[in-house]
C-alpha cells in the first residue's frame, strides 16, 4: 500500500453571499491543470430542495514527481441554499447563484505510488531504509513543496470568492 504523507488537512474555506459557480469551477479546475496535475471527479451530487439546492463534489487531482512520488490534492465542494440571482457586474445584469459554499483542501505526498514496495516483508523493510536514509532529503524538499502548493491553491480559491464581495 502507498504511504500517503498529509501535509494540509481538509483546510476550510467558507463563504456566504453571491457567485458565479461556473467561473468558480473553471477557474478551480483550471488551476490544477495549468500546473499539470491529472484532476479525476470522484463525484458530483446535486439535489434539488425548495430552499435551494445543494451541490457536492470531490476532486482528486494527482502529479508523478518520479516513479516513486506523487503530489495529491483533494478538493471537496459543499455548496447549500444555491438559488439564481441577478447581479450587477461591470454593470451589466448577469445570472449568477447566492448561497453558502464550504470547500476543503487537502495536500498529500505519495509515497510507493506503484505500491512496488509493499509485496512482501523484505520489500517493506527495505522502502522503511530508503525512505528514511536515502530518499528523506528528496521527501523533505517535496513535503516543502507540496505544503506551499496546497496553501496557495487554497488561497486562490478564498481570493476568487472574495471578489464577489463587492457585486450589488
Amino acid at each position: 500500500m502507498p504511504n500517503v504523507i498529509t501535509l494540509l488537512d481538509s483546510e476550510r474555506i467558507q463563504y456566504t453571499g453571491i457567485f458565479d459557480l461556473d467561473a468558480l469551477y473553471t477557474h478551480a479546475l483550471n488551476w490544477l491543470i495549468w500546473r499539470k496535475f491529472e484532476v479525476n471527479e470522484k463525484s458530483y451530487t446535486l439535489r434539488k430542495k425548495p430552499s435551494g439546492d445543494e451541490l457536492f463534489i470531490e476532486w482528486e487531482a494527482q502529479k508523478n514527481v518520479d516513479e516513486y512520488s506523487q503530489i495529491r490534492i483533494r478538493v471537496k465542494y459543499e455548496l447549500f441554499g444555491i438559488t439564481e440571482v441577478e447581479a450587477k457586474k461591470e454593470g451589466r445584469p448577469k445570472k449568477m447563484q447566492k448561497g453558502e459554499i464550504n470547500i476543503y483542501v487537502s495536500a498529500d505526498l505519495v509515497t510507493d505510488r506503484q505500491n512496488f514496495w509493499a509485496q512482501n516483508v523484505l520489500y517493506s523493510f527495505l522502502r522503511a531504509f530508503y525512505d528514511r536514509f536515502i530518499y528523506r532529503s528528496s521527501i523533505e524538499r517535496l513535503k516543502t513543496e507540496i505544503l506551499r502548493l496546497g496553501w496557495e491553491y487554497y488561497n486562490e480559491l478564498k481570493a476568487f470568492l472574495q471578489m464577489y464581495r463587492y457585486v450589488s
